[in-house]
């Protein structure tokens, strides 16, 4: 369980994680070896230990235009958020075609389609439901502001 909710994560043959999802199944909760890695991962990003997942991910079956999308996304710092529109400038496109495109991102968290916003402030659609996309962007502020909280302090000594 997190504090987003219970999630369900779809591996490949190679291990690599290929899908995130909520789910209020409980019934295979049980974390296999091989998962561990990443599971620890996960807590600690939910913890505001860890600011960028490294372990191997599976986005092979989507579209080339989907993944130059979610690869411009995974560029967006930790702790800030960027528009539809400016995600659209920088692609050359609408910024209802990177809406359409974040939708589709079978990897929520850990390519952070949640740091998108609308032009008006304000959240826009997520996969994982709206309120949950409003709990990671501040998740993720509160921890940034810390870690320079954290930062000043150490500095001051």
């Amino acid at each position: 369980m997190t504090p987003i909710g219970l999630l369900g994560i779809v591996f490949d043959s190679f291990l690599s994680v290929k899908k995130i999802f909520i789910t209020d199944s409980d019934k295979n909760t049980t974390i296999p070896e091989f998962a561990l890695n990443f599971v620890k991962q996960l807590n600690s990003y939910f913890k505001g230990e860890l600011l960028e997942f490294n372990y191997p991910v599976n986005i092979q079956n989507i579209s080339e235009f989907d993944k130059k999308v979610l690869e411009v996304t995974c560029e967006i710092p930790y702790g800030q958020t960027v528009t539809y529109n400016w995600l659209a400038k920088k692609l050359n496109t609408s910024p209802i075609a990177i809406g359409q495109a974040l939708k589709r991102n079978p990897l929520p968290i850990i390519i952070p389609c949640h740091r998108v916003i609308k032009s008006d402030g304000t959240l826009g659609g997520y996969s994982l439901g709206i309120e949950i996309k409003k709990w990671l962007i501040e998740h993720e502020r509160s921890t940034l502001y810390k870690f320079q909280l954290m930062k000043l302090h150490h500095r001051m000594l």
